[in-house]
């Protein structure tokens, strides 16, 4: 199953903040929302418009939550790996190729999804 989407207006961050909620398998998140270039309202609309991006040829998207977090989902055949990413420059037009060793020599976190699991995901009504 994959799933990402904003928590009900009532439920708030520490901060008062937006919350979102990302499921990936077994694995969920519940992660800050802060506005970006669009509002926070406006989130689940564009982030299902880049992960219908991938099936049009790109091989990596992102999903951004926060003017320096976002979900980068890379596809690599009918396979899809996500990782959490911090730009600290917010710039996430140009998304690196995926590595899985950060420079360190630690393994980076990463999801794996099938394609299809994507697709279901983009074909679901709103608050399915």
């Amino acid at each position: 199953m994959f799933d990402i989407c904003l928590l009900p207006n009532t439920e708030r961050g520490a901060d008062g903040q937006r919350l979102g909620r990302i499921t990936i398998g077994e694995f969920t998140e519940i992660f800050p929302c802060y506005d970006t270039s669009v509002p926070v309202d406006e989130f689940v609309t564009l982030w299902k418009s880049q992960l219908r991006s991938l099936f049009e040829g790109q091989p990596a998207v992102a999903l951004v939550h926060d003017p320096r977090f976002a979900w980068i989902v890379y596809r690599e055949g009918p396979q899809c790996f996500v990782q959490q990413r911090l730009a600290l420059d917010g710039c996430f037009e140009m998304i690196e190729p995926r590595q899985t060793v950060s420079e360190d020599g630690d393994r980076i976190s990463e999801w794996s999804i099938g394609l299809q699991a994507i697709a279901e995901f983009i074909a679901a009504e709103p608050g399915s």
